[in-house]
């Protein structure tokens, strides 16, 4: 079977996104992905360097509503790493030594396909064990109905499967639609809801394009075309509309291209 590898101008898209939002979505995801009980969240250096530097996704100092410390370290994962368990113990062992605490680490994939990576190494003097959380386990509406706009962006990579494809990606489109017309942000969220869909399967992306059509197109202050067209040219454009079925007229208003143009498209 043939592993689709993201290539790392798309991996650093993605990772400015998470970057973005972390500051805002970080106690939602440490409550309800990673079922943690927080009462004091400080930020702590993510530069971490002994013989290389390393710069974790998440590093923070966590107490608990025990009086516990311990740091808490999350990477987010966008594909498969047979040597994430590896990394994961190289983070660990510079932590505790420079902090003398628990370390609390997680992973949270946010990829296509299921997890196929190692969560422990087992060597006769090296025990190591850090926890794997699929995000696709956790329902969209979890994120969709939190009141963050940071937050209900990552609901395109949760779980579609109690409204299905077409409901959940509505849902989302309307939602985050709204969020960024309430903000001041301009089109922040809906341009990182257009980045982070391509981690989705290629059924979600044509129902994602396909509802951008049929919605957005219908007038002219839309900016989905300008956004689109940034990266497409008006005949790429006009051939994925028309492989999506959307009528011929509408495809000539959106791509600014004659009838006759398209036809002529393959």
């Amino acid at each position: 079977m043939k592993v689709e590898v993201i290539d790392q101008k798309q991996g650093n898209r993605y990772d400015k996104i998470i970057k973005e939002n972390m500051d805002a979505a970080l106690p939602g995801i440490m409550k309800d992905v990673l079922n943690l009980e927080v009462s004091n969240s400080e930020a702590i250096p993510d530069s971490i360097q002994y013989t290389k530097e390393r710069r974790p996704d998440v590093l923070k100092k966590i107490t608990d509503r025990n009086n516990n410390e311990y740091v808490l370290h999350i990477e987010w994962q966008s594909q498969n790493d047979k040597n994430m368990a590896y990394r994961m113990a190289e983070y660990a062992v510079m932590l505790y030594r420079k902090y003398r605490i628990p370390v609390e680490q997680y992973v949270i994939f946010i990829g296509k396909g299921g997890v196929k990576m190692s969560s422990e190494l087992k060597h006769k003097n090296l025990q190591f064990r850090y926890e794997i959380i699929d995000f696709k386990k956790f329902d969209y509406k979890l994120f969709l109905h939190s009141e963050k706009p940071a937050i209900k962006v990552f609901a395109i990579l949760a779980n579609f499967e109690e409204d299905g494809e077409d409901k959940a990606v509505e849902n989302i489109c309307n939602e985050i639609r709204t969020a960024d017309d309430k903000g001041s942000t301009g089109n922040k969220y809906f341009n990182q809801l257009r980045v982070l869909m391509n981690i989705r399967n290629t059924n979600i992306k044509l129902k994602f394009k396909k509802m951008l059509s049929v919605k957005t197109f219908y007038t002219k202050e839309t900016d989905v075309l300008y956004l689109i067209g940034k990266e497409d040219t008006q005949k790429e454009i006009a051939t994925n509309l028309k492989t999506l079925g959307i009528d011929i007229a509408l495809i000539s208003q959106a791509a600014g291209l004659s009838i006759e143009e398209i036809e002529r498209l393959n």
